[in-house]
């Protein structure tokens, strides 16, 4: 099994190999139902239950948020919020600029936007969250990276004497690095980021990911850096098909997410089978493997207590701690039933393993909130306020009651 792989020796006999891995993932299993390993026990209380405010200093910063949600996120019983960020909205120029924060004439819209939410008594996760073609040259190109450490190092300095409790750096969203040695490359460049931080903020926390898109199988890749104001942060969309069906983006809109209909969580293989249906138009044949594929996982709780496992096991093995800062559902993948279920399930399974969370997201497509009163829509469908300057939104009180809060 890829997650023992660090206990399991590859000499032995298969035979051996096999009932090895049956019985330590029962292991883990049972670790994860009956409260797990100490992941996030001495997690700062602040990171337990987060949500994201996407698509507000992101993309077209189509969501605004106020004082008022940040009072509402607040009384649902929510700790902290994760604020993912373009630095490019903000006026970060990676190709020739000084490196000092004050030469981004954006920041001030960040200042805001943390000094709003720790006035609500939230903490705050900083999410440096570029769009793909600035996080791939991130990667790629060694001077864009050099640029990337000494953005970090003037965050840092500018944010340094924010709370050191309530205040995160998240260097890099979704890292990519699926190249066989990306693990090591994405590692060096977390030493040096971290270094220029810890130059500027020595007490803050930071939050480092691992490799693939910040996949459980991207962490495991991983050797923590040593500093004990690190933690460690994955992102859990298990599975896909369901998370993602409906998703008016691409690689979705075309692939089997935008072929599939009447997809349930929590049916077995056989109600899968006979309500799921490729939809008119879609290609039948990828439609319908899709379909057979999801039926024979089983995804269920345990099925996503099991998959969590691993990542707690990963956290145990190196003695470090866990947050899930990304785990959602398309708002319209799935019937309602189906998609707080999900949400329980992951919700649950991080909780028993003792991982803090933070649920993608608060009010755009996987959105625990919806706009209300004056209402408009994105060219895509994302639901907006009619009135960006006095947005009104309200809960869903299922999906309150599913994350374990109070609607």
């Amino acid at each position: 099994m890829e997650l023992m792989n660090a206990s399991i020796d590859r000499k032995t006999a298969s035979a051996g190999s096999r009932c090895c891995a049956i019985v330590m993932g029962l292991l883990l299993l049972l670790l994860a139902l009956s409260g797990g390993p100490a992941a996030g026990e001495e997690l700062a209380p602040a990171l337990r239950r987060g949500v994201n405010l996407s698509h507000w200093l992101q993309y077209q910063g189509r969501q605004p948020i106020t004082a008022a949600d940040m009072a509402a996120i607040r009384q649902a019983g929510f700790d902290h919020v994760r604020l993912p960020f373009d630095p490019e909205r903000l006026g970060w120029k990676p190709d020739g600029q000084g490196v000092a924060a004050e030469s981004w004439p954006g920041l001030i819209e960040l200042d805001q936007a943390i000094d709003l939410a720790l006035a609500a008594d939230l903490a705050v996760i900083l999410d440096f969250h570029p769009e793909s073609a600035l996080r791939d040259r991130i990667e790629t190109e060694a001077r864009i990276g050099k640029a990337f450490v000494q953005a970090w190092r003037a965050l840092a300095a500018r944010y340094a004497k924010r709370p050191v409790e309530r205040l995160a750096f998240a260097p890099l969203n979704e890292p990519q690095y699926y190249s066989f040695d990306g693990a090591r490359r994405w590692r060096r460049l977390q030493a040096d980021v971290v270094s220029a931080i810890r130059q500027q903020a020595p007490s803050h926390w930071v939050l480092l990911s691992g490799t693939r898109g910040s996949s459980i199988a991207g962490l495991q890749l991983m050797t923590p850096l040593v500093d004990p104001r690190v933690r460690y942060v994955f992102h859990f969309y298990e599975p896909m098909l369901l998370t993602h069906l409906n998703a008016p983006w691409e690689p979705f809109q075309s692939g089997p997410q935008g072929m599939v209909a009447d997809l349930k969580y929590g049916a077995d293989p056989a109600q899968t089978l006979a309500l799921a249906r490729p939809l008119p138009g879609a290609d039948a044949k990828i439609a319908k493997a899709a379909i057979e594929e999801y039926a024979a996982e089983e995804w269920s709780a345990r099925r996503i207590a099991q998959e969590i496992a691993k990542a707690a096991a990963w956290a145990q093995q190196h003695n470090v701690k866990l947050v899930c800062t990304e785990f959602g559902i398309f708002r319209n993948a799935a019937d309602a039933a189906s998609r707080n279920l999900w949400l329980r399930d992951v919700r649950v399974a991080l909780e028993n393993a003792g991982i803090g969370w933070s649920v993608w997201d608060y009010a755009d497509f996987f959105g625990i909130a919806t706009a209300a009163g004056k209402v408009a829509k994105t060219a895509d469908g994302a639901p907006i306020p009619g009135d960006p300057k006095n947005p009104v939104r309200q809960f869903d009180p299922e999906t309150l009651t599913a994350l374990g809060l109070k609607p």
